[in-house]
């Protein structure tokens, strides 16, 4: 099972795989319209063409934004981790985090 930020940037990616098909844009200018890694684009391009989906499998695409929270602030790390951190965080917790996940993006 796929967890929560991973269905949220699946979704995020098959929404622009989707407007990429409805336009007459080539990939290469969609992504840089959009400020999207290419070879990111290709990998989800790819991944949405080739997905097996059942009868009981249906994929909404939603748009992702990160919207600033009074209580929280949302830091995406790549275009692998989603974090959202408590406006009363740890600074020492997350700057051990943050150098882990540096060090695998």
């Amino acid at each position: 099972m796929k967890s929560h930020i991973g269905q949220k940037r699946a979704a995020w990616w098959f929404t622009h795989v989707a407007q990429w098909r409805q336009s007459d844009m080539s990939k290469a200018g969609y992504c840089a319209k959009h400020s999207l890694n290419l070879s990111s684009f290709r990998y989800w391009l790819r991944k949405s063409s080739t997905a097996t989906m059942d009868a009981s499998t249906t994929i909404v695409p939603l748009p992702f934004t990160l919207v600033p929270k009074l209580s929280s602030i949302s830091l995406l790390v790549g275009n692998r981790y989603a974090l959202d951190i408590p406006a009363d965080f740890d600074e020492a917790a997350l700057a051990r985090l943050l150098s882990v996940l540096e060090s695998r993006c």
